[in-house]
Parts: structure tokens; C-alpha cells; sequence
């Protein structure tokens, strides 16, 4: 059985590449904090040999990994089950059997707000927490997923009563 994969929406690229930007800046404000408020007693690199090496890191996640990650995620939907595949460097594909959801949200953060992005969160039984999460959805898109979900799940559950 081929899966046809469903790449996420182009936006998510740039979610991603802000989200980077936005640690990388946290971490920066932290790495300065350092030099201020510290006393230097020799241990503490010159801040040019610590901001160069920054600077390219921040290029590199915020190009090379967010675009990676965006081309390598997407999702797929089959008469047994929902998939997630991700991964910049590592690669991951996750499968949850649609007779095993028994929750099903849609959640969306500040910044995907902002890009008009959300995430399709499943739940199944017997798990302490989400057992997939599709990132990079648009919004009306996880919403009109999340309704076929729970209309497939009642209907599959209706069906098992019958033969009762």
C-alpha cells in the first residue's frame, strides 16, 4: 500500500525559521547577560570569538534546518490510519490507528496565529498524552480533519453496537 503524503502548508517554513530566531535570540540575551553581569576573570571567550560562531548557527538552524524540517513533514490519512512523517536530520513516521482515537483537539499557538497555522492533536487510549501531532496545518484544514475524525470514529463505534 502506498501512502500519499500531504506536505503542510508554506508557512510553516516561516513559523519555523522565526521560532529559531526567536531561541537563538533568548539564548543570545543569555550569553550577554553572562558578559555583563559577571566578573570576567579570564574564563569567559572575547565576545567577537562568542558572536561570530553565533551568528553563523543562527544562519545555519534559521536556513538549513527549518527549511529542511518543512520539507520533510507532511501527513497522510488512510482507511486505517493517520501518519506523520518529520524530521530535519533524524527522520520519523508515526502511525495512529483511527480505531484507537478516542480524542481529537485542534491547538494553536500565538505564533501560528500569526501565520495563520495550527496543529491537529490526537489522543488514543490508554496514553498519558498526545500520540501524534500534525504540525503546520491550516487552520480551516485542521478543523474540517479534526470533523471527519470524530464523524469516522462515531460511525466506526456505532458500527461495532450493531454487531453486538
Amino acid at each position: 500500500m502506498a501512502i500519499n503524503w500531504i506536505p503542510v502548508e508554506p508557512n510553516y517554513k516561516s513559523y519555523l525559521q522565526l521560532v529559531v530566531l526567536i531561541d537563538m535570540a533568548i539564548l543570545a540575551i543569555i550569553a550577554a547577560s553572562l558578559y555583563l553581569f559577571l566578573p570576567n576573570n579570564g574564563w569567559l571567550p572575547a565576545p567577537l570569538w562568542f558572536g561570530v560562531p553565533w551568528a553563523a548557527i543562527t544562519v545555519f538552524f534559521g536556513l538549513f534546518w527549518s527549511l529542511r524540517r518543512y520539507q520533510f513533514t507532511a501527513y497522510a490519512r488512510t482507511e486505517e490510519a493517520m501518519f506523520l512523517r518529520r524530521g530535519a536530520l533524524w527522520r520519523l513516521t508515526r502511525a495512529v490507528p483511527l480505531n484507537r482515537i478516542q480524542h481529537v483537539e485542534v491547538r494553536q499557538g500565538f505564533l501560528e496565529r500569526l501565520f495563520g497555522l495550527a496543529h491537529l492533536t490526537l489522543y488514543t487510549a490508554g496514553s498519558g498524552g498526545a500520540d501524534l501531532s500534525i504540525p503546520g496545518l491550516a487552520l480551516a484544514n485542521a478543523e474540517a480533519m479534526k470533523a471527519e475524525l470524530i464523524t469516522t470514529i462515531a460511525n466506526e463505534q456505532t458500527d461495532e453496537s450493531d454487531h453486538d
